[in-house]
């Protein structure tokens, strides 16, 4: 084999280029809105999410595989240590100076064992047993509780990614809708019965939605990001010009589209959107391709996970959701969102590469 064939890039082109493209948009972003050294921060973490990528681009995700169990393992002591020994907010853990999010990783390693388990019963044309769905419920259910605590919005959309997975796993459609139904009153329960962790904020923060009453100022980012969308209308105010963003908190992380918005106009936020599309997309088509039910039920749920929550940012940026505090995949200010951004990408790569039948 030549040099020149064993170099050549084998996956998907079209989740690299989203990927490139994204990550320039956001360089521009945050060197329009932060200082320079923000900037030169933000460009080594985007440097550490494509080294990331292309580590798992090399690596086998057969061979990955193999540890499901230790990286479930391994997500439930991380939830244990993000929970119990966390920072003030318990949204993450600090090493030295930085801070990492660890929910992400957290139900990455989850997602990536419900995908294990369910491909063993397809290789073996065996159906579920109750108890092996329980087991799985337990576990989505005992994973979804414990994010909450901290970070509802990446809970549910954690949650909602296992239902797709085990959806698409075959797993029997009337016991799904009995585990959401199960969910949904246990949510209910901690939402209103309870005033723990960030039951209060998520409260609080559906009655603005409902009602538009900011007396307790939790309104306060949503007026200010729908004001910049409403006021740019298909405009653009100009790199490093925006004049609302400058006031609007989390304006490069949790608002990073609005400031987009505003600087670079309307036809931006559109292709923004049709990037994540795209994403979704061509994550279809790689599980389709994909050779065996691992790396198809895999390729399903990092798509899904990738397109909701670049959407669930895009809806709470325009005041369609209620504010969650999503970063936006590829293109928020952030270390460990970035790294878990290059990973997972870089799985789905290393996925629409293989062209051999799973072992």
């Amino acid at each position: 084999m030549s040099i020149k064939e064993k170099i050549r890039f084998k996956g998907d082109k079209g989740i690299l280029i989203i990927s490139i493209a994204l990550s320039l948009i956001s360089l521009t972003a945050v060197l329009s809105t932060a200082s320079l050294p923000v900037f030169l921060h933000h460009l080594l973490f985007i440097g550490l999410c494509f080294v990331t990528m292309f580590g798992m681009y090399v690596l086998n995700y057969k061979t990955l595989s193999r540890f499901a169990t230790i990286g479930l393992l391994f997500a439930f002591l991380l939830l244990i240590v993000t929970l119990f020994f966390g920072n003030k907010i318990r949204r993450g853990i600090v090493i030295g100076n930085q801070e990492f999010q660890t929910f992400y990783f957290i139900g990455f390693f989850v997602i990536f064992y419900i995908a294990k388990f369910l491909a063993k019963r397809f290789k073996t044309d065996m159906e579920m047993t109750h108890r092996e769905e329980i087991f799985l419920f337990a576990i989505v259910l005992a994973f979804t509780g414990g994010m909450a605590i901290s970070n509802m919005s990446t809970a549910i959309i954690f949650f909602a990614t296992s239902l797709v997975v085990m959806f698409v796993g075959n797993v029997r459609i009337k016991h799904l809708l009995l585990f959401f139904a199960v969910a949904c009153f246990f949510g209910a329960c901690y939402l209103f019965g309870t005033d723990s962790g960030r039951s209060s904020t998520f409260r609080h923060r559906c009655h603005y939605y409902f009602t538009h009453d900011n007396s307790e100022g939790y309104g306060d980012q949503m007026i200010k990001s729908t004001a910049v969308i409403a006021r740019n209308g298909f405009g653009a105010a100009g790199p490093g010009q925006g004049i609302i963003n400058k006031n609007l908190p989390e304006k490069d992380t949790d608002y990073v589209f609005t400031s987009i918005y505003e600087e670079f106009g309307f036809f931006a936020g559109i292709f923004i959107i049709f990037c994540y599309l795209m994403f979704f997309y061509r994550s279809t088509l790689i599980a389709k391709n994909s050779p065996g039910p691992f790396g198809r039920l895999l390729a399903i749920g990092i798509g899904f996970w990738f397109c909701c929550q670049g959407l669930v940012h895009i809806g709470v940026n325009c005041g369609l959701l209620p504010a969650t505090g999503q970063t936006l995949p590829f293109i928020s200010r952030g270390g460990s969102s970035l790294l878990f951004a290059g990973m997972a990408t870089g799985i789905l790569l290393n996925i629409s590469k293989d062209e051999k039948g799973e072992n």
